[in-house]
Formats: structure tokens, C-alpha cells, sequence
């Protein structure tokens, strides 16, 4: 008789907690764990990720390394060059927080990664079989997932824009005519086979087979960039993260080419090296405040010249960092957080952009936008080399004591990844919040609207003291624009714990 592996989960969807669950009762680790409600994801959170999307996995196992799999999407061999003008997107318009125009459509469409980074996850660190690791999916393709809150919301901002318009993007997501409501059970024409077919071939199939095929058939004849030979050229990356120590913890954080993990160490050493002295929560909120304003102007400067081993280290020097806080001041992504009883836990953060809008006909799998996303490109659309990875805000991280004391913790929200991870971080392990406190904490963002500095906030954050430096923007209630928070982990004691934030649909299982 297999023993069930007690674990942690924070997922935005049931369903994905759901997935989790089945495969603890097969006595999976935290990896096989992981890596089969990701997948999963892709149907019980799609549009917020998706296998035609990007992942970023951030594995901390006792007594082994941290490491984290860059499952980003790349530059195709085709794109590298073209001028803007000459792309075959469209612009939409979301009016989502203040409004976003990106752009949509097969040319929008980078070379997606995020199989290749799970399929990498298990064969390093799974004991279960890749069929048993499909199950859950397979299990919702066949019989369906129910649509969350989250879903709903993004398709009621987004679906006329951006997945109305192809008739395949129009079948899964507008049945009958009409977007999925909450509550809605629904299944994605022609999954199932598609979950079959990788369930038999790895992500051999998506990458070299059949589906790569289908792929290539949809984009090319429309202006799309990616072919076959840019998806069997993908690898996912293994790369050594960078590591912090941070009020009694030893934290991994996401490397270069990705700008999250630097931009969030950065934040936090100077909040640290900073807090002296202050006792008000107004000067607190101030303090934060000025370095989320200098985080936008580090990430502006590092765009001219790109993220590069050498810059992060010169940005995670505090002495350096200290200096230019004196010089300031004179998409869409998915969540999943897990951890088990030996003390293991993993974060990963996934992405399908905003969404081109483009389903592969007979796969059931929509594409990322990322070749058309602002945010990504801040040297400008088409300039990084053919292969390059994106510049991108997602930061899973993981944490751990010499006491036994392990977390991950992550959160969707384009640029808020790092603000909602950096005044999570400081609630958890700095005040001293339990996991729950420190999800649900009022956030705030920093960020330049209109060419002036504006912090966004929501109820609660004391903004006696930044109003005099920041215009404010208030919001009614907590939402979804401030990211969504979720954290897994285990204590000294050995009793597992597990949050997932409101702000989305939110559900968790600790188990």
C-alpha cells in the first residue's frame, strides 16, 4: 500500500489543489507534486498560464542546492531584426488597472517554454511516472474544470479584445456564444488528446511531433515567427539562483535573464540596512514607498544595457544600492506554492502573457503574446538575438532556516510581482505575521502613471507620510491588480502550512 505524502499547496483554482491532492495519495514527492497541478494549470487557470506560456521553478530540497528551471519564452530565429511595423499583431486594449495596450495575434508569439521547464523539474527530482504525473489533466480534460473567479474576470477585461476574434480561442472560451461565467464547468475541444499524446511522448511531442506540426501549420501561413526548428532548438535552462540572507533566512532567488529575483533582493537589503530607527507604520510605508520608486528607476536604467551577471551583482551591493536611493530621492501569470512534510518546497510562477489570442487548432493550446508585450521588451520589440529570453518580473522564491523552517512563496501581477513579494516577504519573516496575516496584508504599488510617481494603494496602508512625495490612487477594496500572494511551507515543528490569497479566487490544501 502506497503511503500518501502529506503536503502544502496555494493555488488560485480548486482544480489545481485538486491535482495536487491526487497525486499525493500516489505517494509523490514535492516535485512530482508540482509539476502535475502546473499542468493541470494550464486547463484549471488557463489564460493565466498555459502550456503555450513560460515558467520559472524555484526547487529547494534538504541537503541539496537550490536551483531554479528558466522555463522562459524565446526570441524566435525569425523575429530578430523585424521592425515593428512589420509584425503581424494587433494592438488591444485592456482596461485593466489604469488601462494596457499590448500587442495580440500570430506574430505576437514568442517560442513558449513552459513543458520543457516541468518535464525538466520531473525528470531531475520525480519519482512517480510521467503518465501518473498527467493524470490529473488528463482527468480534467476529459471531464472538466471549473471556471474560477480569476478566469472569469480576465475573460469579462480581456475576451472581446484579445479572444474573441479566432474562431478556436471563441469555441474554448465563448461556448455557446457567450464567456465562461464563474461556477461554469468546461472542457477544452481537442485537449484530451493533446494531454494524451504528451502523456505517451514527453514534451518530445509539443517540441518535435505532432503538435509542433499543427503549431507551425496555424502561425506560418499568418505571420507567426515561431517554426518548428525554433521549438526543437528549446531547452530549459538549470540555473544557480541567486542567494540572500534575509532576518534568519537563506533565500534562492531567480537569476538573470530574469530582472525579479535581483530587482527583490535589492528591495530587501536596503529595507533592512534602512529600517533603524523607524517606529511609525506611516514611516515604514514611506520608506517602502521610495524604494519601490527607486526599483522603477533601476529597472528603467538596467533596460538600456540588459541584466547581466555583473550588473546584479553590482545591484545587490548594498553600499551601491544605498547610493543611488540617494540619487532618486535628493501580465498575466499564475502562482503555485508547495511543500512537504521533509522540509522540501517549491515555487512556480507562470505566465501566457497577456494571451495572443491564438489557440492551435486541434491541440487546444493557447499561445503567449510575448513577442508583443511592452513589459518584456524594454529595449524595444525584436532586439534581443534569435534564442534570447525575455525580460521578465516573475520571482518564485523559496526560504529556509537551520532550524528547519522552509517556505515558498510567489505571486502573479507583472510589475507587482516584486512589490507584492517584497511587503510580503517583510510581513512574514521580518513583523513576524503568520503565513495567512501576510497574505491578506493591505499592499500598496509604486509606479510612474502619466509621467508622475503614484501610489496605489489599498484600504489600511498609512499614507500620512508618502501623499507628501506621491500622488495616491486609493482602491475601494483588496484586489486582484496587487498581485495574489500564495505561500506554502513548513515550520520548525514539522507542521505544514499553507495560504492562498484572496485577491484571486484563492484555494489551498495543507494535508
Amino acid at each position: 500500500m502506497v503511503n500518501a505524502t502529506k503536503v502544502a499547496i496555494a493555488a488560485d483554482s480548486p482544480d489545481t489543489v485538486f491535482a495536487g491532492s491526487m497525486i499525493a495519495e500516489r505517494g509523490g514527492n514535492v516535485v512530482d507534486i508540482a509539476v502535475a497541478c502546473a499542468i493541470a494549470a494550464a486547463h484549471t487557470e488557463v489564460l493565466m498560464c498555459s502550456l503555450g506560456g513560460s515558467a520559472f521553478i524555484n526547487i529547494k530540497i534538504p541537503s541539496r542546492a537550490a536551483e531554479v528551471i528558466d522555463g522562459g519564452d524565446a526570441m524566435p530565429q525569425a523575429a530578430a531584426g523585424l521592425r515593428p511595423a512589420d509584425a503581424s499583431w494587433r494592438k488591444a486594449n485592456i482596461p485593466y488597472g489604469d488601462g494596457i495596450v499590448v500587442n495580440v495575434g500570430h506574430g505576437s508569439i514568442a517560442t513558449p517554454g513552459m513543458l520543457s521547464a516541468l518535464e525538466s523539474a520531473w525528470q531531475r527530482h520525480g519519482t512517480l511516472s510521467w503518465r501518473d504525473i498527467m493524470a490529473p489533466a488528463i482527468h480534467f480534460a476529459k471531464y472538466g474544470a471549473t471556471t474560477n473567479q480569476t478566469l472569469a474576470s480576465w475573460l469579462d477585461l480581456a475576451g472581446d479584445a484579445v479572444f474573441a476574434v479566432q474562431k478556436e480561442s471563441r469555441e474554448c472560451f465563448f461556448p455557446e456564444g457567450k464567456p465562461l461565467r464563474a461556477g461554469d464547468v468546461f472542457t477544452i475541444p481537442d485537449y484530451l488528446a493533446t494531454l494524451e499524446l504528451i502523456a505517451e511522448e514527453g514534451a518530445r511531442a509539443f517540441y518535435e511531433g505532432e503538435i509542433s506540426v499543427l503549431l507551425e501549420r496555424e502561425l506560418q501561413p499568418n505571420g507567426g515567427l515561431v517554426t518548428r526548428n525554433d521549438l526543437a532548438r528549446y531547452r530549459a535552462a538549470i540555473r544557480r539562483p541567486i542567494h540572500l540572507d534575509s532576518a534568519g533566512f537563506s533565500m534562492a532567488l531567480t537569476p538573470p535573464p530574469s530582472i525579479g529575483g535581483a530587482m527583490l533582493g535589492s528591495m530587501i537589503q536596503l529595507y533592512e540596512s534602512e529600517l533603524g530607527g523607524l517606529a511609525s507604520e506611516a514611516e515604514k510605508v514611506l520608506l517602502k514607498s521610495k524604494i519601490q520608486r527607486m526599483m522603477f528607476s533601476l529597472r528603467r536604467d538596467l533596460s538600456e544595457t540588459g541584466l547581466s551577471e555583473e550588473s546584479t551583482t553590482r545591484i545587490l551591493n548594498l553600499e551601491w544600492l544605498e547610493r543611488y536611493l540617494d540619487k532618486v530621492f535628493s501580465p498575466r501569470t499564475s502562482h503555485l506554492s508547495f511543500a512537504t512534510e521533509d522540509g522540501a518546497v517549491v515555487a512556480i510562477t507562470m505566465s501566457n502573457g497577456y494571451g495572443s489570442g491564438i489557440t492551435v487548432p486541434g491541440t487546444g493550446i493557447t499561445l503567449n503574446n510575448s513577442l508583443g508585450e511592452p513589459e518584456l521588451n524594454p529595449q524595444g520589440f525584436f532586439m534581443m538575438p534569435p534564442g534570447g529570453r525575455f525580460v521578465s518580473n516573475m520571482c518564485p522564491l523559496t526560504a529556509w532556516t537551520s532550524s528547519g523552517t522552509a517556505i515558498a512563496m510567489g505571486s502573479p501581477g507583472a510589475s507587482r510581482i516584486t512589490t507584492s513579494l517584497f511587503q510580503g516577504w517583510i510581513n512574514f519573516a521580518m513583523e513576524g505575521m503568520d503565513a495567512r496575516s501576510a497574505t491578506l496584508a493591505p499592499r500598496f504599488h509604486v509606479e510612474s502613471i502619466d509621467d508622475v510617481f503614484t501610489l496605489q494603494h489599498e484600504p489600511g496602508i498609512d499614507t500620512s507620510l508618502a501623499k507628501k512625495i506621491f500622488k495616491l490612487r486609493a482602491f475601494p477594496a483588496p484586489d486582484m491588480y496587487f498581485g495574489a500572494l500564495n505561500i506554502a511551507g513548513r515550520d520548525q515543528s514539522g507542521a505544514l502550512f499553507a495560504s492562498a490569497d484572496t485577491r484571486r479566487h484563492g484555494s489551498e490544501l495543507v494535508g
